[in-house]
């Protein structure tokens, strides 16, 4: 078969010509090579979460409470709503992202000391929430403006407001609750809750007054008198003896004498709960 060059070529040496460069030119001339880098891969940079941006939910708490039993339930409830969204309550108020304050308007040094713990968070800065009855009752006083309110009947609400107020916006909160006109006791009974004592559970069985004494100022914060229906009661008080009172199986040591066992039938209800 004829070659598709115009000669044939009888030795490899006979494809180098004189013109050529030897490999000792080539080794010279590589010196004048500039390497360059190879480009790497980059991968898209991860986005970092800026300095402004507040994710509520992750905050420390801090707590406090004056006045009567059913404010304390109250506190109880607010807590166990927010631990249960994620936040965290700390007993160090110093070290708390929002300060709430629970206060009682029945007499005037509790109201003194909650209007100086408004004035101490303002100075070192936190987010407050107020609840109780005295933003309740008089939620237009000058200390209190600008700043978050809860009300009494809405602390069922109290990660909303706790919410807005860690995004740095004004809520009130301050109305009552009804069913077909009529007014009820308040927010649900069956509220996650972190009591102060493990051992005592606080069970309001209703809310209000049905007095005007003049010295008082609870019935403008609580209204009239309602009560909670009989079942929530019950109910309530179930979950908190089988929350409260550890099985035999839990127990360390002989079962409990019989006298001091704890109560755990809860008799008929008219107008209180009657055990037996």
């Amino acid at each position: 078969m004829p070659s598709a060059c115009g000669s044939q070529i009888d030795d490899i040496e006979d494809m180098v010509s004189l013109e050529d460069l030897t490999p000792q030119d080539r080794q010279f001339a590589r010196k004048s090579v500039i390497p360059r880098a190879r480009k790497r891969n980059q991968q898209d940079p991860i986005e970092e979460l800026q300095a402004d941006s507040v994710i509520p939910g992750t905050q420390k708490i801090w707590m406090r409470t004056w006045g009567c039993s059913h404010n304390n339930s109250d506190g109880e409830y607010m807590a166990g709503q927010l631990a249960a969204s994620g936040y965290k309550i700390t007993e160090d108020a110093s070290e708390a992202d929002l300060w709430l304050l629970n206060s009682c308007t029945v007499k005037n040094p509790a109201e003194d000391h909650f209007r100086n713990a408004i004035k101490k968070a303002q100075e070192q800065d936190k987010k407050v929430v107020l609840a109780g009855c005295v933003p309740q009752a008089q939620p237009r006083m000058d200390y209190l403006k600008g700043l978050s309110i809860i009300g009494v009947q809405q602390i069922d609400r109290v990660v909303e407001v706790v919410d807005e107020a860690i995004k740095g916006h004004s809520v009130r909160l301050l109305g009552q609750k009804k069913d077909k006109g009529k007014r009820l006791g308040g927010a649900r009974l069956d509220l996650p809750k972190i009591r102060k004592n493990p051992l005592i559970e606080i069970i309001s069985i209703n809310t209000g007054c049905l007095n005007a004494c003049t010295y008082c100022k609870t019935k403008h914060a609580r209204g009239d008198l309602a009560s909670y229906p009989i079942e929530e009661l019950v109910e309530r008080a179930r979950q908190s003896f089988q929350a409260t009172v550890p099985r035999h199986g839990d127990r360390k040591g002989p079962p409990p004498h019989p006298a001091k066992q704890p109560i755990g039938l809860i008799g008929h209800i008219n107008g209180s709960i009657q055990s037996q």
